[in-house]
């Protein structure tokens, strides 16, 4: 038996102190502060003052409501449309490249790309709009409390089914193929074997879904502030504090307060209270997750019986007719698997239709002569490429681009400083322990959110670097970090343990092993914790939103956004906004192209491990 490669004994410190600086300490400043007032003219104990505040705030109840509703409906519009188009993913390949393609758009492209082109084509100029022109819908962000939600839920649920159909994909190529085949001689269609076959076997990944989608969409900040920037009020959202509209979530909610307060300590109890809650919910979630993928092992060894793969034994009686055999079984009839399948369908032409209208809205602003936010025609009325000109020649957009590739050049050069030596160091540890360390970092990356950028602003306030690079870049390190740990650690565990024996009987000490034997062969998990930081860094918004405020200072998110400014924004330069985002867009597309020899390397040594 091999021994244990035990890595270097301070592998975990790098890492742990970016836990504590951007996991840990946040929550820990919140709840300190909660009990302090804390403004401008001085620091002073508060005692429960704040919280008792907090607890009279009709307006933080009526933003509360408005997140769990928005969180169930979200997760649940993710979770149902994720698993609708994965069983079509997995069943028809005629329309797999098309499908795969469409949703693509929306899961790689940023959001303060991509909502702000939403708004320009739900809202347009106050609700004359594309979806106006081709549909009769009217919808004015500014003040249609109800169509607002609805318009910015339908946004939240584009941006994240794709990654729900991607997991639900994944966990359906699992599906033995012979259960499939003994459901179609028993007579099963689509609609049965989605409700008898899929449904049952990627159950597991499906409330897995559903539980990190509701803990996701709890913390949505992005849509709802780029959208409708709070919405229109609500029935009885004017509150002696603060104006509560359709989308103004707990995160939004905190921003605002965040900003219009000079009292740190009133934002910071507001910001302990969501940090538990989204702690606790986080926690459900895992164990939700574990819970689901226990039911899956099991039910992946009961056999196909107990999965559905053979409702009624189509051994027990081949000679009866599929339609006899199809009632017998209770399984759906024509009419149900006609519905199914044209629910699919309307589904995957609702989503490619969907990806080229933003993407054919992004390609005729840039050309607009005019800086139009209502696409009155094929093409613009006065088409001009001087956009593309003007961002550099009197926008100075270089700057911002410049900016973006140092901050997201130095996740990418920190990522792999930090995770490979973590990873080397848990080669020691036993399974449970493993486990557990893989939990712990995943359920601090999943915790965080504008509840503890508030009080890690407050603690970089009082080190004086609030308006630095520095604490933007430990944010994207810290949220990149479960990913990264997890790749490096599953590629690590794959190496043959023999070349690191022969490099060390050779005399080689830790440091040429780790120079010439293990960063050649962990090269693709390398470059794709580089990768996936760099590319989280550079279409970050929310971290630069609060911490940068110097303009020459600001990410390429944070300049797209001063173009368009909010929904209620004055003379929003869309043509400019749609020219920057497509050098944008082409500027990360080329590092993807760059980098997909490695990508797909480590993506190989997955499968094959």
């Amino acid at each position: 038996m091999p021994k244990r490669r035990r890595g270097p004994p301070w592998g975990f410190l790098p890492l742990g102190a970016l836990l504590l600086v951007a996991g840990l300490l946040p929550f820990a400043v919140a709840l300190v502060d909660s009990f302090f007032h804390d403004g401008y003219g001085g620091r002073s104990f508060a005692g429960l003052d704040n919280y008792r505040r907090l607890a009279g705030d009709r307006a933080f109840g009526l933003s509360l409501l408005i997140t769990l509703a928005w969180a169930s409906l979200s997760a649940l519009l993710s979770t149902s449309i994720g698993f609708a188009l994965a069983t079509l993913l997995h069943e028809s390949k005629r329309i797999f490249r098309l499908l795969y393609l469409a949703l693509l758009v929306p899961w790689g492209v940023p959001a303060f790309i991509a909502v702000p082109v939403w708004r320009m084509l739900i809202h347009g100029a106050g609700g004359d709009s594309v979806l106006s022109s081709l549909f009769g819908i009217r919808v004015n962000l500014l003040t249609d409390p109800l169509p607002s939600f609805a318009a910015a839920l339908l946004v939240a649920a584009w941006m994240n089914a794709p990654a729900a159909v991607f997991v639900l994909y994944g966990s359906l190529r699992r599906v033995p193929r012979r259960v499939v085949e003994a459901a179609a001689l028993d007579g099963a269609g689509p609609a049965a074997l989605a409700r008898r076959i899929y449904l049952p076997q990627v159950s597991a990944s499906l409330v897995a879904v559903a539980a990190l989608e509701f803990a996701k969409a709890f913390k949505e900040f992005n849509v709802p502030f780029l959208l409708t920037a709070g919405g229109p009020s609500t029935l009885g959202g004017i509150t002696e504090r603060s104006i509560v509209g359709a989308t103004t979530t707990v995160e939004v909610y905190l921003y605002e307060l965040f900003q219009s307060s000079e009292d740190f300590g009133l934002a910071a109890a507001y910001a302990a209270v969501l940090a538990a809650a989204a702690c606790l919910l986080v926690g459900l979630a895992q164990l939700a997750r574990k819970a689901a993928e226990a039911r899956g092992a099991a039910l992946r060894e009961a056999g196909p019986a107990a999965a559905g793969g053979d409702p009624g034994g189509s051994e027990a009686a081949p000679e009866l007719p599929r339609r006899v055999r199809r009632r017998a079984l209770g399984l759906p009839g024509p009419a149900a698997d006609a519905a199914w399948t044209g629910a699919r369908l309307a589904l995957a032409a609702a989503a490619a239709a969907s990806s080229l209208l933003a993407a054919y809205a992004v390609l005729w602003a840039s050309f607009s002569g005019l800086s139009s936010n209502y696409i009155d025609g094929i093409l613009p009325r006065f088409p001009s490429a001087r956009s593309f000109v003007a961002i550099f020649a009197e926008d100075g957009i270089w700057r911002p681009f410049l900016n973006t590739l140092g901050v997201s050049g130095a996740a990418a050069l920190l990522m792999p400083a930090l995770a490979l030596p973590a990873a080397l160091r848990l080669r020691s540890f036993r399974a449970g322990t493993k486990a557990w360390a893989f939990a712990i970092v995943q359920a601090l990356g999943s915790a965080g959110g504008m509840h503890s950028l508030v009080p890690l602003y407050v603690l970089f306030r009082s080190l004086g670097m609030t308006d630095s690079y520095v604490p933007v870049v430990i944010v994207y390190l810290f949220h990149a970090a479960p990913f990264a740990l997890f790749t490096t650690a599953a590629f690590l565990a794959g190496l043959p343990p023999g070349l690191e024996e022969a490099a060390e009987l050779e005399g080689a000490g830790p440091w040429a092993r780790l120079r010439l034997v293990i960063l050649p062969l962990a090269w693709p998990a390398v470059a794709t914790c580089a990768m996936t930081a760099f590319l989280a860094a550079w279409n970050g918004f929310l971290a630069p939103l609060l911490f940068l405020s110097d303009d020459a200072k600001y990410t390429i998110g944070l300049r797209l956004h001063a173009y368009v400014g909010s929904v209620a924004s004055g003379a929003p330069r869309w043509n400019r906004f749609a020219a920057a985002s497509i050098i944008n867009l082409a500027l990360v597309g080329l590092v993807f192209y760059r980098f997909r020899a490695p990508l797909s390397n480590a993506d190989a040594a997955e499968r094959e491990e």
